[in-house]
């Protein structure tokens, strides 16, 4: 199995280094700017992926400016088109690169922070991102499923999202993000969570899912 990565997120390296570990071939697109517009995506992603067969393909990027706290009434224009809709354009061309560059029956799988579901005051760019993303997800998935491509969205915590910012002396600090109770689960790698789910998407046993949203925090957020 061959797997995409797109997204220069803490979780989007640690999947890619766990796919590597286990022995899959993987190719990951770090340079998110491609992103910026289709023919810049298409040529990255055609370069990237040559003639290998991309079976499974995983989207964990935004834009790092959404990380930043600020309240909805100072952002500019600016501001909240960086950190909030241009992760939005950023995943649609994805999407739609990602459509002409695979095979039929091809997983994807959205990797996206649980903000949105808590609703985070100083966050709205980043929470109005995600949550456009998840319903692009859900909307793309029954298109598509005429080809046999499933879309299904994993949300996590904020910190398992930027894995590894807390390394990087130029990150910014993490802005706290309430919460709704305890996990009802005991402590576990989160990662190890989503990539049991990643792998879930693309087996057999889960090719009858897709526009499906989990959350694997551990029972944390409950959402119906």
């Amino acid at each position: 199995m061959t797997a995409l990565v797109i997204g220069d997120s803490g979780i989007a390296r640690a999947i890619t280094a766990a796919f590597a570990a286990d022995g899959h071939d993987v190719v990951a697109l770090t340079d998110t700017s491609a992103l910026d517009g289709p023919a810049t995506a298409a040529s990255a992603l055609s370069t990237l992926i040559a003639d290998q067969s991309v079976e499974l393909v995983v989207l964990a990027h935004l834009d790092p400016s959404g990380f930043i706290s600020a309240p909805i009434t100072g952002l500019s224009e600016e501001a909240w088109d960086q950190a909030g809709e241009r992760p939005l354009r950023q995943a649609f061309v994805a999407l739609q690169q990602v459509h002409a560059l695979v095979a039929d029956g091809t997983s994807v799988v959205m990797v996206l922070p649980n903000v949105g579901a808590v609703g985070v005051s100083g966050l709205v760019p980043l929470c109005s991102a995600i949550e456009g993303i998840r319903v692009m997800a859900k909307a793309v998935a029954r298109r598509w499923g005429a080809r046999s491509i499933t879309v299904n969205t994993i949300e996590v915590d904020l910190p398992t999202f930027v894995l590894g910012a807390a390394d990087d002396p130029g990150a910014a600090t993490l802005p706290q993000v309430p919460v709704l109770g305890a996990a009802a689960l005991p402590a576990a790698p989160i990662l190890d969570d989503v990539m049991g789910l990643i792998g879930f998407f693309a087996s057999p046993a889960g090719r009858a899912v897709t526009g499906a949203f989990l959350m694997a925090d551990r029972g944390t957020v409950m959402l119906p």
